[in-house]
């Protein structure tokens, strides 16, 4: 199968936006001499990275310094800051190797039936050219690890008075992290994958499963498949979407391409077929204003074409669906190259958007 040699940035919003250099200094915290300070900061040490963006970083911290908000508060700021960029940091080397997230109990013993699948999925992950990021504590994410060996796992650990450790797979790798705070890891959960499988477990994988399926179903997660892998004979999560479609499709709550979203699976085998199939021609994806731009590994054809034109109206107002060999202006020129189609987006239906990028593997 065709791998993609270069990822897109992994962006939590899916936007590429452009930041407009001011013609005068900026009155960022409203002393002038201090501003003039910062904006000079901002020019000359901002290396490759836009300077806009470090000016705002820095105003930010000094008008957090300068303001009576308490000390506790600045200090959360800035652990966050620095757990983001430990992270990121982490994970720059691996940029364009595709990764997957797996979620799932830490109770989970290496007896249990969940746990040899994990490790069984794990393997044929690593084997299809994927790496494996997990909680990097017991369990399912030990398994996780043990699966995909040290050079191919990533563990983000977060620091408890009890229950969780760095599991020996991943424990002393430079790979492993300790967070601090539970949003900032889970943020990372998310913005470094490429997938998510999950395996049963308590309210923590409850907690990340939910979140996951909200920011991806308001735009404000990159869509990437989803999986929620049973042992075979059991029914973890085939109960929990009967419950979903009971309590919240039935009534109302959800629409039915929200549904669309998860993948429910029973083998490791299927899971992974499930995600390669969704990067078979599928790259990435990109918005600017009202157009979205989904990059390619590979054209199709005239059929899909009209295929997708006819059964995807209600994502293209103004049936303006195009195939373009390359873009030059693309926010990432590395990817300048790829193939790719572009079309006004009705935003919203976010669902309906992941349908339309499985329809393009067709």
């Amino acid at each position: 199968m065709k791998k993609a040699e270069i990822l897109a940035s992994r962006n939590l919003n899916s936007r590429a936006e452009h930041h407009l250099p001011p013609t005068v200094i900026p009155a960022c915290t409203g002393n002038a001499v201090l501003d003039a300070n910062l904006y000079d900061l901002s020019r000359r040490f901002c290396g490759k990275h836009a300077p806009d963006v470090v000016l705002q970083m820095l105003a930010s911290v000094m008008n957090a310094a300068g303001s009576e908000i308490e000390e506790h508060d600045l200090e959360m700021m800035n652990r966050t800051l620095n757990e983001m960029f430990a992270a990121d940091r982490m994970f720059h080397p691996y940029r364009n190797i595709r990764k997957i997230t797996c979620f799932g109990s830490a109770r989970i013993q290496p007896q249990d039936a969940s746990y040899q699948q994990a490790v069984d999925f794990a393997r044929r992950a690593v084997d299809n050219g994927y790496m494996i990021i997990t909680g990097g504590g017991p369990g399912i994410m030990q398994a996780c690890n043990e699966g995909a060996g040290k050079e191919n796992s990533f563990g983000l650990n977060i620091t408890l008075p009890f229950e969780q450790h760095a599991n020996p797979f991943v424990a002393g790798s430079d790979k492993m992290m300790d967070f601090y705070y539970f949003y900032t890891r889970k943020l990372n959960f998310l913005k470094q994958t490429d997938a998510l499988v999950a395996f049963e477990g308590g309210f923590g994988t409850m907690d990340e499963i939910y979140e996951t399926i909200t920011l991806m179903q308001t735009g404000k997660c990159t869509i990437f498949p989803i999986v929620l892998l049973d042992v075979p004979g059991e029914t973890f999560w085939h109960r929990w979407t009967r419950f979903i479609e009971k309590e919240l499709l039935d009534e109302g709550l959800i629409s039915p391409a929200d549904m669309h979203l998860l993948y429910l699976s029973k083998s490791a085998e299927d899971a992974m077929a499930y995600i390669e199939r969704f990067y078979r021609r599928f790259h990435s994806y990109y918005f600017e204003g009202e157009y979205c731009t989904i990059r390619l590994l590979e054209p199709v054809s005239d059929k899909l074409m009209d295929w997708i034109r006819h059964d995807y109206t209600d994502l293209m107002p103004k049936d303006d669906l195009v195939q373009i060999d390359d873009d030059t202006k693309d926010p990432e020129p590395a990817l300048a190259a790829l193939p790719r189609l572009k079309f006004t987006l009705k935003r919203g239906d976010y669902a309906r958007l992941k349908e339309l990028l499985e329809a393009v593997n067709d």
